[in-house]
């Protein structure tokens, strides 16, 4: 007897992988905790992709809440993710985006591209912001409280059923 020939031997493992890369999935999406979360957001030392004076570590402890997100022209989750982070802003969050291994040309391009909404774009082109915070992928958001402290992470790209966990982390770093 082949294996073909009952394929319920082959259709349940592989149904139970796929239910459990699901998951795993899904719960990246969730807040995460990290080495970098209770601690002060990484000193910013980076060029603002409008020309305007860059964001300096005072601008994320002027005591209200702030979402920063990394992201580039090249990352395809960053162009799905872009809807909600629309969201987010339009809800009155102040959104920072830091464009990671980026050249400003491509990055300016991709947020005309994706209506992309974010109060302040920072060109990071080395990562070095992504290192001192100790991770490796992007997108992420992090949720960054008025003294300018992480809060929250979020990992991957933000779908709709994620903006009640991302309101209520930026309700609790209140």
């Amino acid at each position: 007897m082949t294996l073909w020939r009952r394929p319920s031997r082959i259709v349940a493992p592989v149904a139970l992988g796929l239910a459990v890369v699901l998951l795993g999935y899904r719960w990246s999406q969730r807040p995460v905790d990290h080495p970098a979360i209770g601690a002060p957001f990484p000193p910013l030392a980076l060029a603002s992709l409008s020309g305007t004076p860059p964001l300096t570590d005072a601008g994320l402890r002027a005591g209200h809440v702030t979402l920063v997100n990394l992201f580039a022209s090249w990352c395809v989750p960053c162009r799905a993710e872009a809807p909600q982070l629309a969201a987010l802003h339009d809800a009155g969050l102040v959104v920072v985006g830091i464009a990671v291994r980026d050249t400003p040309g491509d990055a300016a391009a991709f947020i005309a591209a994706t209506h992309s909404k974010f109060d302040h774009v920072e060109l990071d082109p080395h990562s070095a912001v992504q290192a001192a915070l100790g991770t490796t992928g992007i997108p992420e958001t992090w949720v960054v409280d008025g003294h300018g402290f992480v809060r929250a992470r979020f990992t991957g790209d933000l779908h709709a059923g994620d903006l009640p966990a991302v309101r209520a982390a930026v309700a609790a770093a209140s």
